[in-house]
């Protein structure tokens, strides 16, 4: 807990949250190390604080001119209608120049190092004038995300999140930049996708996209247990894109590895079902310390042994009951009772997982032969009628050559 502490203090000590300083050097009093620099840096703190506060009750002329035009929340209102919220408009009309709106942007600035997150206000009304590809638009929009996010405003923080996504796919940033950036947005989009409904689902695909996936195999290779366990949780991500995650797990295995993509990779890969469970031990016990994935606990390990289940009804056509129940970490009468949910298909999310019947008497599952879908029969027709037709279409090219052949000789 100290070391966690005096990290904290180095983060704490480039912002202006003063307070939350003095709170965590006090946090261990009998810490001579704490204690002496704490007494060191006392009378900066202090002297700083008054700094604070009088730009935070005083701030300059140009930034309380435009903090009084966007308290005319009528006027502004209707200025948005006319589509005369510019800032060449501003400046004729109002005496609103750049420079003020560059001003309004570093006071919301500084009030956000100060902890103050109610600045996102004044960031929205900056980006409401300001639309260009400058640093500054930038800035602002990483800012108000950041703010929605603390102050757990996730709705429309998602709206922010997916500003930031445009802003960097489209503005013109440099190759590196970008790809950090995209690294930054990864990591602080778990924050907002753990508190979306489907959520899971929402991860999964910002994961599948190929500049972000590009992004995870060349800066933050650590995030693939998000991938993974995102397409876990979501049986209709999973359906589709199971094989790319697995395909990033064996391609990425070099540089990260742990419980939930070895689970995957011992079921998918290795088909070995003991391995698989001692996987998932570690998985239950992994996904309950994750920060981000600790609210998804039950929902993980209940799709997980659909996974295995669905695996082992794949490869077995008759099932002891006993020995599926020690694969699922269940007693016989959950294991009936689980096959029972995915036979009838009544779990959450999902549709009939297995066509099989149940042999009560004999503490056996009976799979049944496999049947195509009609979605299946209807490819594999598509299939065949293309082979067909690209043979039909070679013999012609063979067959018109020799029969034009024939006919020349035939007049004469």
């Amino acid at each position: 807990a100290k070391v966690i502490t005096k990290e904290k203090i180095n983060v704490i000590k480039k912002t202006n949250m003063l307070e939350l300083l003095e709170e965590e050097y006090l946090k261990f009093p009998d810490d001579k190390d704490l204690k002496d620099e704490y007494n060191q840096l006392l009378l900066t703190i202090n002297d700083k604080k008054d700094d604070i506060f009088n730009k935070l009750d005083n701030p300059s002329p140009s930034v309380v001119k435009v903090i009084e035009f966007f308290n005319n929340e009528e006027l502004v209102s209707q200025l948005e209608s006319q589509q005369a919220l510019t800032i060449e408009h501003l400046s004729s009309n109002y005496n609103i120049t750049s420079s003020d709106l560059d001003n309004y942007y570093k006071y919301s600035k500084f009030k956000y190092d100060c902890g103050m997150y109610d600045s996102e206000k004044m960031l929205k009304n900056y980006l409401s004038i300001s639309q260009g590809s400058n640093t500054a638009v930038l800035g602002a929009l990483w800012g108000r995300l950041a703010c929605l996010i603390l102050m757990a405003e996730w709705d429309e923080a998602y709206v922010a999140f997916q500003a930031v996504k445009e802003a960097i796919d489209n503005r013109s940033v440099v190759p590196l930049d970008q790809l950090r950036l995209r690294a930054w947005l990864l990591h602080w989009a778990l924050f907002i996708f753990i508190n979306q409904d489907n959520g899971a689902e929402a991860l999964a695909d910002l994961f599948i996209e190929k500049s972000y996936l590009q992004t995870i195999e060349n800066l933050c290779p650590w995030l693939l247990r998000y991938y993974a366990a995102a397409i876990i949780l979501s049986p209709i991500r999973r359906r589709t894109h199971l094989r790319e995650v697995l395909a990033q797990i064996s391609s990425m295995s070099y540089l990260y590895n742990d419980p939930i993509t070895l689970f995957l990779e011992s079921l998918f890969k290795n088909f070995d079902f003991d391995e698989a469970q001692k996987r998932l031990i570690e998985c239950q016990d992994l996904v309950k310390k994750d920060f981000f994935l600790q609210v998804y606990s039950e929902k993980f390990t209940k799709e997980s042994r659909v996974l295995i289940c669905e695996m082992y009804c794949t490869i077995n056509r008759k099932i002891d009951l006993t020995l599926l129940a020690d694969k699922l970490q269940l007693t016989e009468d959950e294991a009936e009772r689980w096959m029972v949910d995915m036979i009838r298909g009544v779990s959450d999310d999902t549709t009939a997982i297995v066509d099989a019947k149940i042999d009560s008497t004999n503490k056996q599952i009976i799979i049944a032969p496999p049947s195509k879908s009609v979605y299946q029969v209807i490819t594999e027709k598509t299939r065949e009628l293309t082979s067909r037709s690209e043979a039909l279409s070679t013999n012609l090219q063979k067959i018109l050559p020799e029969q034009a052949l024939f006919l020349k000789y035939k007049k004469q």
